[in-house]
């Protein structure tokens, strides 16, 4: 019998899947989905389809115009059906009768392909999840430009949000965050250690820092997934790297790529500052565990992370402390965008309610009041950054240190490497996802070569 190595095992069967996945779904391809526990939100509905029907507002003097909602996350039915009362309450032309269902993450996109696919079965309005997005622009988008909508309110919006769910300049999705990338330090160890948290400014002090806390302390200063995306993409965006640049170029294997890689393998293997996280990922409850115990001083994630921490690491209150992400040279980037959802109206919509339905989703996710909402309602950190001077988004947070949490956010927004996605993007998540974090984290691979591979295997697709 032929043996594998642990490489050769994991590439045959990622690509076994991803093959598998591309033929159920025809030529339009999709990506390996993601677990759960990868989702950009605090909780999505694993199980059966779920139903929630806002009833119709006799009272109310506009059209009544029933719009059907999908989405995997039960904190989004939540968050539109808010929205549509709110909306019916300021609008007299339409009253809004939401019909949404929520269901499994893989079950939805799948399903929602096919109908798109197929020209019958669509939803109205639809939540369509980062990795899962350039699948739907491929060819004959069958999704609705919202540049309209988007212009009203271009002005206040971060910009680089955006480009995730563009295509030829066209917008076709609306995000429910802005997902800035931080660096979450746990300032009780650090302390121990003799670190000053705020001299950390480059990643060569981090590695310094890092040091001192394997030197002076029980803590490892991070750790790293193996089994996700988060700790090698955030750095490769901040770098200037990622998938895709403003071209639409696929860049997997960019210099700034295989230089942000390296400095991630090294922490590990050269600096030993770094292993690999329980369980592989940064949402396992082994990984909880261990970081609230203290076994970690920092770990970089996105900000809908902080929700991780008051759910699942009680112990760290007080402690925790956020930061930008080291730069990797002066007045270069200090932060990134990490996952998203962008919801959209799909083109099998009655051409009738089309400006109900943009009229609506304008409402729920571009207007002022909206953007707060985001935050008090989902705990996200809004991409409008007028409503950053907010006051429910200046008050500090005692969680994390007594700080004004958001505003330290607002003031990395010049700096905020944006990220660019484009027809292959669900491949490449999955060969960042489960191969090459694995072949250079888990088994010391050159960063070079195994960017490389990926970026010939994702190439021969096209």
């Amino acid at each position: 019998m032929l043996a594998l190595t642990a490489r050769g095992w994991r590439q045959g069967a990622a690509l076994i899947v991803a093959a598998g996945l591309l033929a159920a779904t025809g030529c339009s391809g999709g990506d390996g989905g993601n677990s759960i526990a990868d989702l950009d939100s605090a909780e999505a509905d694993g199980g059966a389809t779920d139903q929630q029907t806002m009833e119709a507002d006799p009272g109310h003097e506009g059209e009544d115009v029933e719009l059907e909602f999908w989405t995997f996350v039960d904190a989004h039915t939540d968050f539109m059906m808010a929205r549509a009362e709110e909306f019916n309450e300021a609008n007299s032309d339409y009253n809004i009768v939401l019909n949404a269902s929520t269901a499994d993450y893989e079950e939805m996109h799948d399903r929602l392909l096919i109908a798109l696919q197929s020209g019958t079965g669509a939803p109205d309005i639809v939540d369509i999840e980062i990795q899962r997005f350039a699948t739907f622009l491929r060819g004959e988008v069958p999704l609705h430009p919202l540049n309209d909508i988007v212009d009203n309110h271009r002005d206040q919006l971060v910009e680089e949000r955006l480009a995730p769910y563009q295509s030829d300049g066209v917008e076709y999705g609306i995000d429910y965050h802005l997902g800035t990338w931080v660096m979450y330090y746990n300032n009780a160890i650090l302390e121990e250690a003799g670190v000053d948290v705020d001299s950390i400014v480059t990643w060569d002090d981090y590695i310094e820092a890092g040091k001192q806390v394997v030197e002076n302390t029980d803590a490892m200063m991070t750790s790293v997934e193996t089994t996700d995306r988060f700790s090698v993409i955030g750095p490769m965006l901040q770098n200037g790297g990622g998938t895709y640049d403003e071209n639409g170029e696929m860049i997997l294997d960019s210099p700034e790529n295989v230089e942000a890689l390296q400095l991630i393998s090294d922490m590990v293997h050269e600096h030993e500052i770094a292993v690999v996280s329980e369980g592989g990922m940064h949402h396992e409850t082994a990984y909880y565990e261990a970081f609230n115990s203290g076994n970690y001083a920092s770990v970089w994630m996105p900000q809908w992370y902080v929700t991780r921490f008051k759910d699942f690491m009680p112990e760290t209150e007080g402690d925790i402390l956020i930061r930008p992400m080291p730069e990797f040279e002066p007045d270069g980037f200090i932060s990134t965008m990490g996952g998203g959802t962008g919801t959209a109206i799909t083109t099998q919509i009655d051409e009738g309610k089309l400006d109900a339905a943009k009229q609506f989703l304008e409402f729920a996710k571009l207007t002022y009041d909206s953007q707060v909402a985001l935050w008090t309602e989902l705990g996200f950190d809004p991409f409008r950054e007028d409503v950053y001077d907010d006051p429910a988004l200046t008050e500090p947070d005692q969680w994390f240190g007594g700080e004004q949490v958001m505003t330290n956010l607002r003031d990395m927004f010049d700096r905020l490497a944006p990220e660019y996605t484009g027809p292959r993007y669900p491949e490449i998540i999955l060969q960042l996802r489960d191969i090459v974090a694995y072949e250079v984290i888990q088994e010391g691979g050159s960063p070079q070569e195994a960017l490389e591979r990926a970026a010939q295997e994702i190439r021969s697709m096209d």
